[in-house]
């Protein structure tokens, strides 16, 4: 093929088939696009019926005032007769024209009795109760009815819209029949297609209630086509382009290649007294004048090398010291592996652990059966006991004496079938203990050359660096932890406890979630560290303690407020989940069997539960904290062993 034709076949390929690919994909995001805005204009449709929603709610607040102030209302809902209260609301009914609908509900919730359109939504609720502040149940009052409610909202967004209650729809914007069941997504209502979803209403009580908002499905795809067409023109219009200039450009190529072609062949020949002849300043020409000076640059190009390999092994070693202050456990393996990798001219280098949270794996370089085949030899090798390395592994099952460095172990070296490897056992000594571990494996591999004697010591640098810093990783994250942790029962302490607390409040209101919060004291916890002495405390507080922990899901926060006092964090949490994650608490506390410290029986203790919310309960961390605990006192007073719920929040 012709260098022309050559050029032509690369201009197909690097313009006319990504054009191809580029159309396709443009015409993917077009679709998605619109879709994403016909979506986008769904969701903005449901907030605004979210919010015609809660003013219809707000504006029956007025009247549900009146209604709910009624004694006889108070009365009949007291007595709970289904037809003298049904008497009683009509009458106010009547007496309030604006009133679409009256509903009366028992403390459990279960409707009594109602009047009006039984299709009305967006009702105000109010709970009437006695005077020594006994609650009688629900009044829930609506001044809109379902018809109104989507008519308005249909106005407001210029979009579809649909009511649904237990799941049928009850009225909308289309004649449609009712009855029909809720779908969201691509759906036919009364034959043509549309695109929507419903969301729930929040409905303080009564049956749950569902907005759906809906689009027509051909004006999504109209715009989609317009899109395209606009998209295809105006690629068509580049590739035309593109083609006339690359024809110019193939031309003028030609020529240049054509002179440099000839100049090529005399230097072949070992004619160097002509050199290429270089016209201009573009690329060409740059292009001759640094051939012509190559000849005379690779010697000392040669020099130049040399000098930068030793510069580059000083620097592997800058990096290996690195290695010991860094605090990334993954980042320091993955550095370790590259950099002996690199620094030692291998073809694939791997770092295998023994324990995933004291090391991490990392791979570097892609992996054949050869390669693998003798990675996994060497790796076997460097950890089999051999009669030379034998006092080495005793000592350090042993472990050494407080004041003794870590030793690493020198690499093993392995060969199969012309295929070498290097594999370096990595042991530290982790947590708080004396003890040194082994905690995984570092190895490299390459085929051909062996490892020389630098590139071998270079890897043993390397490896041990890395041991050093995962030790110092280690003492970190230990250190860290026990700035946070109460010693004798494994639970965070106050001063995180707060931290905490703060951040879950934050977290609630950024989000519109509840947090919740118990507090325990273990009953009479005096009396057994003065009967039984402060040690069989001790191991009261940390059974308790173990049941906190198995009781907590993975997002709750159990702590050791102080002394006998713990508390647990609940996040995503309300008044009444709080008090029956705080009843599990106490019952399981309840059937503990402790057992003596003199070892004579068992000891069986309880503990007093204080539960608060927010918001419902209090506003901040400080009300919230003295909610729950006066709840727990409370609980105290009444008897012990008890789980008792903080009030609501004052207005």
């Amino acid at each position: 093929m012709s260098f022309r034709g050559r050029l032509l076949l690369f201009f197909a390929i690097i313009v006319v088939i990504p054009m191809i690919a580029v159309a396709l994909v443009l015409f993917s995001i077009t679709a998605d696009s619109e879709t994403g805005k016909a979506d986008a204009q769904i969701a903005q449709g449901l907030r605004a019926a979210f919010a015609i929603y809660d003013a219809d709610r707000s504006s029956a607040r007025s009247e549900l005032d009146k209604v709910a102030s009624d004694p006889a209302v108070a009365d009949s809902l007291r007595k709970a007769k289904p037809g003298p209260l049904e008497r009683e609301l009509a009458s106010l009914r009547s007496a309030h024209p604006s009133v679409d609908s009256i509903a009366a509900y028992d403390s459990h919730r279960r409707l009594i009795a109602a009047v009006g359109d039984p299709t009305s939504v967006a009702p105000a609720v109010a709970m009437p109760s006695t005077g020594s502040g006994r609650r009688l149940g629900f009044v829930a009052v609506s001044t809109t009815t379902a018809a109104d409610y989507v008519r308005d909202v249909g106005r407001t967004t210029g979009l579809v819209v649909r009511l649904a209650r237990a799941g049928q729809v009850v009225s909308s914007t289309v004649h449609e029949p009712t009855h029909e069941p809720t779908r969201s997504g691509d759906v036919k209502i009364a034959g043509r297609k549309y695109r929507g979803r419903f969301a729930d209403l929040s409905e303080a009580i009564g049956p749950a209630t569902q907005v759906g908002m809906f689009q027509r499905e051909s004006a999504l795809q109209s715009s989609i086509a317009d899109r395209r067409l606009l998209i295809g023109a105006i690629l068509v219009g580049f590739l035309l382009l593109a083609l006339l200039s690359s024809i110019v450009v193939v031309r003028a190529l030609q020529t240049q290649i054509a002179r440099f072609l000839e100049a090529a062949r005399r230097l072949a020949h070992g004619d160097f007294s002509r050199p290429v002849p270089v016209e201009g300043s573009d690329e060409f020409a740059a292009l001759g004048r640094e051939f012509n000076d190559m000849s005379s640059q690779l010697a000392s190009k040669i020099d130049e090398v040399s000098r930068r390999r030793h510069e580059l092994e000083d620097t592997i070693r800058r990096v290996g010291e690195a290695f010991a202050a860094g605090l990334d456990r993954e980042g320091i393996v993955n550095l370790a592996v590259r950099t002996a990798v690199d620094a030692c001219e291998a073809e694939m280098g791997r770092a295998l652990p023994i324990d995933r949270r004291r090391m991490r794996s990392a791979t570097i370089g892609d992996t054949t059966p050869e390669l693998e085949a003798a990675l996994e030899a060497a790796e076997r090798a460097a950890f089999e006991v051999d009669p030379a390395a034998g006092a080495d592994w005793v000592e350090t099952l042993e472990g050494p004496s407080e004041d003794e460095t870590t030793e690493q172990r020198r690499p093993i070296r392995h060969s199969v079938d012309g295929v070498h490897a290097l594999a370096a056992p990595l042991v530290a000594r982790l947590g708080s203990g004396t003890a040194i571990e082994q905690v995984g494996v570092i190895s490299i591999v390459r085929t051909g050359r062996d490892f020389s004697e630098s590139e071998y010591d270079m890897f043993t640098y390397l490896t041990g660096q890395a041991a050093v810093s995962i030790e110092n990783v280690d003492l970190h994250e230990t250190v860290r932890l026990q700035a946070v942790t109460d010693e004798l029962t494994g639970l965070y302490n106050r001063n995180h406890f707060q931290d905490t607390l703060d951040s879950e409040i934050e977290r609630s209101r950024r989000f519109g979630t509840d947090v919740g919060l118990v507090m325990l004291d273990i009953d009479d916890f005096k009396q057994v560290n003065d009967t039984f002495g402060h040690l069989q405390g001790d191991a009261v507080l940390v059974e308790v303690a173990r049941v906190l922990r198995e009781l907590s899901r993975d997002i709750d926060e159990p702590a050791r407020y102080g002394g006998e006092e713990l508390a647990v964090i609940l996040p995503q949490t309300d008044l009444n989940g709080a008090e029956l994650a705080a009843e599990r608490m106490r019952s399981a506390i309840e059937e503990l069997q402790i057992s003596r410290m003199e070892g004579d029986g068992a000891l069986r203790i309880t503990a007093s539960f204080g539960v608060a919310a927010l918001p419902a309960s209090a506003q901040d961390r400080a009300s919230l904290i003295a909610e729950a605990d006066a709840a727990l006192y409370r609980a105290k007073r009444a008897g012990k062993n008890r789980v008792a719920r903080g009030g609501p929040v004052a207005a």
